[in-house]
């Protein structure tokens, strides 16, 4: 394959769910100030990306949508072996929802500067998981959308993927330039060394503000506000089960249960 294939692979700079705390009183999750890290699914399509960057020749390119923390993501995908990175910053309060990260990639991707030849996305990212971004991108570029993908091969501009149904693994061909959005299942990503993960810190991160791409003016949007995020209650009735010996404490447990509407085998 010619040496200048363009493999893109989106990041998401997203809340650290295993790090998160609640507040034991009111149940609120402070997302505001949770730590931060580059989504597990991303690490998996930034690996496949540059599997295919290895065997196919070309470059890497990283990007992603938010504000300048995101930037974070960015280095740690030159860290695994992307070749260069942008970050496309929305305006102050915008709030980069799905719609808002998806358009304006798509955006960014349909002018000439963006020309690819594979966008890999992460299936979901471990925080929202909508898994809207990777398919809208395609929707609005006009082109193939492969999602689940747990095996991926290019052939000249022929695209083999084995993705996931619930009964199943799919085989699909397409033609390039084609979306893909991948799993864990896909690849087991490397670990950055230290010297790669000093050279991405030391590499320039282009931005782009959202506002000077061809896309719908966001004044006129409405995007999906998260006015607070609370862990669930669950309230425990705390009956005791009475009896003096196992059998009579089986018996009311059966009993209970069938209170319940449990039936027990």
């Amino acid at each position: 394959m010619a040496s200048a294939q363009r493999w893109v692979v989106a990041v998401k700079h997203g809340v650290d769910v295993n790090l998160t705390r609640a507040d034991p009183t009111s149940g609120a999750i402070d997302l505001d100030h949770a730590p931060r890290k580059t989504s597990d699914f991303d690490r998996n399509a930034v690996e496949e990306a540059v599997r295919l960057r290895e065997k196919h020749g070309g470059t890497v390119r990283a990007i992603s949508v938010g504000p300048a923390s995101a930037k974070e993501a960015l280095r740690d995908a030159m860290a695994l072996g992307a070749d260069e990175a942008i970050l496309l910053v929305p305006p102050e309060g915008a709030g980069a929802d799905s719609r808002l990260t998806a358009t304006a990639l798509a955006a960014f991707l349909g002018t000439p500067e963006g020309t690819f030849d594979v966008a890999l996305f992460g299936e979901g990212s471990t925080d929202h998981f909508s898994g809207s971004v990777g398919p809208r991108v395609a929707a609005v570029l006009g082109r193939p959308s492969v999602c689940h993908v747990r095996k991926l091969t290019v052939d000249g501009r022929r695209l083999t993927a084995f993705r996931d149904l619930e009964t199943g693994v799919e085989e699909i061909e397409t033609d390039l330039p084609a979306v893909v959005t991948v799993g864990q299942e896909i690849n087991t990503p490397r670990l950055p060394t230290f010297m790669s993960t000093l050279k991405a810190s030391k590499s320039a991160i282009r931005e782009v503000p959202v506002a000077s791409l061809p896309m719908p003016a966001i004044q006129g949007w409405r995007p999906v506000l998260l006015s607070s995020v609370r862990i669930p209650t669950v309230p425990r009735k705390l009956t005791r089960v009475p009896g003096s010996d196992p059998a009579s404490i089986a018996a009311a447990l059966v009993g209970l249960l069938h209170g319940e509407g449990v039936d027990p085998v």
